[in-house]
């Protein structure tokens, strides 16, 4: 099969729940970044990749968009307010490795390696929203980081060929996540 992760843009916010009107998921996947620059767009890319294949029940998959600050909010809960219990998020960052390698951490460790990692290529992005999101006590107790080494964030509305070989690979791993519970 001969997918174009980079084709089919979808709007920033799309939310595919596994169960229409269930209880609130008790698990977020969130990809971040801008699917029209370039390796941006795979956090959204994994999305879509995930939403393809179906979810468990309870696991709520969104398109973040490049949110800045306002993903406190998005961590925080659903829209009734209701807190969810794990996140996985899925963005492009800059881990000094080759395209379209990826990184499994959490923000304790993200925290260890700041210096090493920048979580996120947005000006106020993920760390800033992690640190304020803690602050706050408004963060899942539960979160997983997967960054993915960009090969370009250019203005381009596909993918580079590293990056559309990582969806995949990412959204398995963010797969069997789910099951490791």
């Amino acid at each position: 099969m001969n997918e174009e992760v980079g084709a089919g843009l979808a709007p920033a916010h799309i939310r595919a729940d596994a169960q229409a009107g269930a209880r609130p998921a008790p698990t977020l996947i969130l990809g971040l970044g801008n699917p029209w620059r370039g390796d941006d767009g795979l956090g959204p890319a994994v999305i879509r990749w995930l939403q393809a294949r179906g979810l468990p029940p309870g696991v709520l998959a969104v398109d973040g968009g490049t949110p800045g600050l306002e993903l406190v909010l998005t961590l925080a809960g659903d829209h009734k307010g209701r807190p969810y219990r794990r996140a996985l998020i899925v963005d492009a960052a800059d881990l000094g490795r080759a395209p379209g390698e990826w990184v499994r951490f959490t923000p304790e460790q993200a925290r260890l390696k700041k210096g090493d990692v920048h979580l996120s290529l947005h000006a106020a992005g993920l760390a800033e929203a992690l640190a304020l999101g803690e602050a706050l006590g408004t963060l899942p107790k539960e979160m997983v980081i997967f960054g993915v080494q960009p090969a370009g964030v250019d203005w381009s509305p596909a993918l580079s060929a590293a990056a559309q070989a990582a969806v995949p690979i990412v959204g398995q791993a963010v797969l069997q996540e789910l099951e490791a519970v």
